[in-house]
This record gives structure tokens, C-alpha cells and sequence, in this order.
């Protein structure tokens, strides 16, 4: 029997199904080229955002002990910003003083490594296929002097980039305290304030607490990667431990990354293999305690996306502002997880999202 023709009313359904699709599909494209191109302007901004959920949890935190708990909240906003920005000021200073003397040994660790590739070359005698064997194929392609004088002023930008943020910080909390109000003036409908109220929270208590007890976590692991290395004998322990502790930020590569640049340090330092690898093994045993066992009882569910989406979501972000991207890859993607969740029509586009379908 012949198929009857296709009802009027569902190819219409059809196409409006359709249409919509592709202007969900035009719109995410048209705001990722949006955020690529406003990233100058953006990126402070993002930073500022997380870094006030952040510091609202710490004066909620403060709002909840004794005595400090009656003082009033514009206080403690004042004492908090202050303990911020000074906390980043004193990191930002020893970076570059770090940074400073690491440009003035490099002159001994290019010797140390050059005199370490010599010996490679003599025990395989692989000059026979690079003239001048792997030392002159390797330190020709690159200046680390150089290489370390850009890094140092690079450094000299982040002073301006972390004022800026520390500005758009106190504005967000300023404007947070008068939240609840405007959220009535501008909505009106009580439930409609709840709702909003509502994501509001759920984003605060999770980036908030998230970020807070992963921050004490990569304070753990700053510290014990410092004690390891100053037993292990390598220079610059502190300034190492502080880029261990902030490249945990970053999922899965960041850990990657944070063990191996004192790994070449210490083979820079002392010219030998034995040492770094044990400075592998070392570092990567203080990753595993801490990612594998401290880390999952302290955060716990707490963000709630799948590991893919973690990773696709490490790789967008880094693609549309680099390192910035890759550090704020998590709490910006539990920030669009929780604003998905509370609309009927993207909510199962959160739950595909979360880790384990309960958004």
C-alpha cells in the first residue's frame, strides 16, 4: 500500500523543530565568537566573578564564628578584598623575584645540560647523525635566556591585569549585597526572584566551595612538593611549589605540567639523570596522595560534570583564552551548568552534562 501523504501539521512541527535547532546552533556559535573576541575585556572579568564566589563563601564563613559573625557585612567584605589582594600581591612578587634569580643561574644550568647532552652523544654516538651531536641540535633551536626574559615581562603586565581584577572583585561583591532587592524591583513575581535566588546559590555553593577547598588543596600539595624539594636539594624550591600549586588548578594536564618543570630544573641544576628522575618519582607520588585520595574526600561531587565534559571543556576554554581558559575551564562550565538546569527546554542538555544525571 502506498505511503499517504505527510500531514500538514507535522511537517510543520517538523520544521519549527528544525529552525529552532539551527538557531540554537547559529546563536552558541555567534556567542563563542563573542567571548573569543572580547577576551581582553572578558577575561579580567571572569577572573573577578569566580574569585568573588570564592570570597563570598569566606564571609558567609566569617559571618558564621562568634564574635567576628556580629561585626557587619560591609566589614567583612573590606577585611576579605584586603586579605585578597594582598595574598595575590605577595604571590606575584615572589614570582618575579623567583623569576629574576632563575635568569641569573641560567648561564650554569645551559652548561650543566649542555655537558649532560655531551655525554649522551658519546655513549650513543649520536653525532654521527646531527653535526654536533644532539647538544648543538637541541640548544641551537632555542635561547632560554631569551625565553626567560619574555616570562619576566610578561610578569610585568600581571600587575595591571591582577589591580583590574581586584577592581571588577570589589564591585561584584558590592553589587552582590544589593542583589536580593533588585532581583524584586526588576522580576517582581516572587516566584520568579526565587528561582533566580535559587541558581544564584547553587552556583555560589558549588564554584564557591569548590574553589575554596581546592585552594586549600593545592596548598597542601605546595607545601609537601616544597619540603620534598628542598630535601631533594632543588634551587628555587618555593617559587616551584608555588607553580605546582597553581597549575593544579587545571584538570588532568595541569598536574602534567606542574611536575614536570622542577623535573627540569633538576636535571638543569645538577646535570644529572639520576636526580631528576628521582624528582619524577618523588612529585608524581605527592600528585597521586593528593589527587587520588585527599583531594576526592574533601571535594567530593561538588562539581558534578562528567570527565569528557571536563575535558572537552579544558580544551574550549583553552582554545578561546589560552592559559586563562585552561585555569577557568572548570567553575565557567559549572557556572553554564547550573544556569541549563533551571530551563525546561535546556535541562537535559544539563543533565547530559552532569556526572551522574542528578542536576
Amino acid at each position: 500500500m502506498a505511503a499517504g501523504p505527510i500531514p500538514t501539521v507535522d511537517r510543520d512541527t517538523h520544521l519549527k523543530h528544525l529552525l529552532t535547532a539551527f538557531l540554537a546552533i547559529s546563536l552558541f556559535f555567534l556567542i563563542t565568537w563573542m567571548i573569543y573576541l572580547g577576551q581582553e575585556v572578558l577575561v579580567p572579568l571572569a577572573y573577578a566573578v569566580v574569585a568573588a564566589f570564592v570570597l563570598v563563601q569566606v564571609v558567609d564563613w566569617l559571618g558564621r564564628l562568634p564574635i567576628i559573625g556580629r561585626t557587619p557585612l560591609w566589614s567583612r567584605h573590606v577585611v576579605v578584598l584586603a586579605a585578597f589582594l594582598i595574598a595575590v600581591a605577595v604571590l606575584v612578587v615572589q614570582v618575579r623575584i623567583n623569576v629574576e634569580a632563575l635568569i641569573g643561574r641560567l648561564p650554569d644550568y645551559q652548561v650543566n645540560i649542555s655537558l649532560l647532552l655531551d655525554r649522551v652523544d658519546a655513549r650513543f654516538g649520536l653525532d654521527q647523525y646531527w653535526d654536533g651531536g644532539l647538544s648543538r641540535a637541541l640548544l641551537s633551536q632555542f635561547n632560554p635566556q631569551a625565553i626567560a626574559r619574555s616570562f619576566l615581562g610578561a610578569l610585568g603586565s600581571l600587575g595591571g591585569l591582577v589591580l583590574l581584577i581586584f577592581l571588577y572583585t570589589a564591585f561584584v561583591l558590592a553589587e552582590y549585597a544589593n542583589f536580593v532587592g533588585k532581583l524584586h524591583t526588576a522580576l517582581g513575581d516572587s516566584r520568579d526572584v526565587e528561582q533566580a535566588l535559587r541558581v544564584t546559590g547553587d552556583i555560589n555553593q558549588r564554584i564557591g566551595g569548590f574553589l575554596a577547598i581546592k585552594t586549600v588543596v593545592n596548598l597542601i600539595l605546595g607545601i609537601i612538593s616544597y619540603a620534598a624539594l628542598v630535601v631533594l636539594g632543588i634551587e628555587l624550591a618555593g617559587f616551584w611549589a608555588i607553580v605546582i600549586g597553581v597549575l593544579n588548578y587545571i584538570p588532568y594536564l595541569g598536574s602534567f605540567a606542574a611536575v614536570s618543570f622542577p623535573v627540569v630544573m633538576a636535571l638543569a641544576q645538577s646535570g644529572s639523570i639520576r636526580v631528576a628522575a628521582t624528582t619524577l618519582v618523588v612529585l608524581t607520588i605527592l600528585q597521586v596522595i593528593v589527587g587520588s585520595f585527599v583531594e576526592p574526600r574533601m571535594i567530593g561531587q561538588r562539581v558534578n560534570l562528567s570527565p569528557l565534559v571536563v575535558l572537552i571543556s579544558l580544551a574550549g576554554w583553552y582554545a578561546l583564552w589560552g592559559f586563562s581558559g585552561a585555569v577557568l575551564a572548570i567553575p565557567l562550565t559549572v557556572i553554564l551548568l547550573s544556569v541549563l538546569s533551571t530551563m525546561e527546554f535546556t535541562r537535559p542538555v544539563a543533565i547530559l552534562l552532569s556526572n551522574n544525571g542528578r542536576v
